[in-house]
């Protein structure tokens, strides 16, 4: 313990009586030489603050904060910590590593030959600057360079494409109607009864299906490839296949009828040339689909509005009623009054079948009642379309297969013109320059018209992500398509729940495009009959009504007016989970 301090015997008033601050008071008196060089915060920042300010920019001196005879060290570092801040261009002391040790190094740095160095750094801050563009300008401006470029290249003379020899005319169909119709039932029935698809794959589909409890489901596998397809019992995306008639060779686009996937029915229909429109005989079942806020309108309404006017209905599950005329009769009464008057069809054709048994496809049924064609007649009298494969070039992508730096493989309609191999082509909107390197449509032809589904390689240098679904295909020259996001629209409201007015948002579709838009103005209503202006700038446009509206989309798309391309003028409004207007455009807003 001898470490350890003795307290027992300790006596604390000899100990308080200690010389430990003897020379404080001397100490206070004395001028501490250091404190020159002591960092003040408040004096500081105050000071550097206060210089920031336009005040103390256009102040002729800065205050000091403690007024000194001689120098103040603070207001000289206020200027050095200010001048890089001010000038980025100013170049830095030459001896940066050097720090005051004296008082004579702190006059060095307050030299008069700096101070006219501050002065004028304080006299460029006021003047203002012009700001750089900044890239989104520079590439804009560089965008809208390259579409004019584009846009005065001359028209390479084309050969004259040699008409294309088919013993039949090509029509693309399309299957519509409400989920759990039995649409892709009526159709794998039909492919197989006409022989595209052999009995033993249908047997081997009839096995799967049963194993999983879905016997009844067979013959819908046939167009529902995907696995999840197969589990769900729905349509998802377009089913794809092509079968061939007396007189016709059919592209079969299978629709979905599910709500959820309105955006798919959307993109198979405007590739379409007619229609199938399948409904559901049995009791309740075409209520639902029909009255109910079911989808038999909606397709409808969207058929005719995407430029489809040739239509079947077909009326199935009618082996569930009997065979009844009542309710056959019932459907087409009720089907014919709306197909004519509210959506537009001029002679919807009706025919009864059952896709599960196969009756009335295509061999006539013996009914009492019915004697007329059955279906497969009824699509070899459809009136192929003539689309113009002399004009400009514009193939719509519907989907993108396949995506690398140098090489890039899509699938779409030619909706007007021709291409073939070696072709140089643009992509729109991306404005991205591609050489043709491979073309083939359903017959395995290396020229292709106008009215083919190609299979199209491009070659060039392609962006991750920068070619999507709903870009087209054109050509340069004086007819070549411009991008733009304003644009001005004849729309028919439908019967929508709350009007459209100035500032509505809305999901624009158009070909296999799909982006959000917003209504910016409201021009005038019209008379539907004759096209006379009813009145100048409506506050609303109420459910039936007919008018011409501006509308702006997030970022440039490829349409155009309705004269020049009829497949990429139309386009499609819906809100809400609802289709709420249809209509063309009649004017591209280029911006100048």
């Amino acid at each position: 313990m001898s470490r350890h301090r003795a307290i027992r015997n300790l006596n604390l008033e000899d100990e308080m009586d200690d010389d430990y601050d003897d020379d404080y008071d001397d100490y206070e008196d004395e001028e501490n030489p250091e404190k020159q060089y002591t960092y003040d915060r408040n004096s500081l920042s105050t000071n550097y603050y206060t210089y920031l300010t336009d005040s103390g920019r256009n102040s002729p001196a800065l205050p000091a904060p403690h007024p000194a005879p001689t120098t103040s060290l603070s207001s000289t570092i206020v200027r050095n910590m200010t001048a890089p801040l001010l000038h980025q261009n100013q170049k830095p002391p030459k001896n940066l590593n050097s720090r005051p040790s004296t008082p004579q190094t702190s006059s060095n740095l307050n030299t008069p030959k700096r101070t006219p160095q501050v002065k004028n750094l304080q006299a460029e801050s006021t003047t203002p600057t012009v700001s750089r563009p900044s890239s989104e300008v520079d590439l804009t401006s560089f965008r809208r360079n390259q579409l004019q470029n584009i846009a005065k290249a001359p028209s390479v003379a084309r050969k004259t494409p040699k008409p294309r020899v088919a013993d039949k005319d090509l029509i693309n169909l399309i299957v519509v109607g409400h989920v759990d119709a039995g649409k892709s039932t009526l159709m794998g029935h039909l492919l197989h009864d006409l022989e595209v698809v052999d009995s033993r794959t249908i047997d081997k589909f009839k096995h799967e299906a049963a194993r999983n409890g879905k016997a009844s489901f067979a013959y819908a596998w046939v167009l529902d490839e995907t696995e999840e397809e197969r589990e769900r019992g729905v349509t998802m995306d377009i089913g794809r296949t092509s079968f061939e008639t007396s007189h016709r060779r059919i592209v079969l686009l299978d629709a979905p009828g599910h709500k959820d996937f309105i955006s798919n029915m959307i993109t198979g229909t405007s590739q379409a040339d007619a229609a199938i429109l399948v409904v559901n005989a049995t009791t309740g079942e075409f209520e639902t689909g029909f009255e109910n806020g079911g989808q038999t309108k909606e397709h409808a309404l969207l058929l005719r509005s995407l430029g489809v006017t040739q239509l079947i209905v077909a009326v199935n599950k009618l082996d569930t009623v009997d065979w009844s005329q009542d309710r056959f009769d019932e459907i087409k009464n009720n089907l014919s009054v709306f197909l004519t008057r509210q959506a537009g069809f001029s002679k919807p054709k009706f025919v009864p079948v059952s896709g599960f048994t196969g009756e009335n496809l295509i061999k006539r049924m013996e009914l009492d009642w019915y004697d007329g064609p059955c279906l497969l007649e009824l699509i070899d009298s459809f009136v192929a379309p003539q689309p113009p494969s002399d004009g400009p070039l514009r193939i719509g992508i519907s989907d993108v297969l396949k995506v690398a730096s140098n090489q890039l493989v899509v699938s779409g309609k030619i909706e007007s013109g021709e291409v073939e191999k070696d072709d140089k082509v643009y992509i729109m909107s991306s404005v991205t320059a591609a050489t043709v390197k491979e073309c083939a449509n359903n017959d395995g032809s290396r020229h292709c018209f106008a009215g083919d589904y190609i299979l199209l390689t491009l070659q060039g240098t392609f962006e991750p992500e920068s070619i999507q679904t709903g870009s087209v295909v054109v050509r340069a020259g004086p007819d070549t398509l411009i991008p733009s996001k304003k644009f001005e629209v004849r729309l028919v409201a439908f019967e929508i729940a709350m009007p459209i007015i100035k500032g509505a948002k809305a999901e624009l579709y158009a070909h296999s495009l799909c982006v959000p838009c917003t209504f910016t103005n409201l021009l005038y209503t019209i008379n539907k009959s004759n096209g006379e202006i009813l009145k100048k700038g409506p506050r609303f446009i109420a459910k039936g009504a007919s008018a011409v509206v501006e509308i702006e989309t997030e970022y440039d798309i490829a349409i155009e007016t309705f004269t020049s391309c009829r497949a990429l003028g139309r386009v499609t409004f819906r809100a809400g989970g609802n289709t709420i207007a249809a209509g063309i455009v009649e004017k591209v807003i280029t911006p100048q």
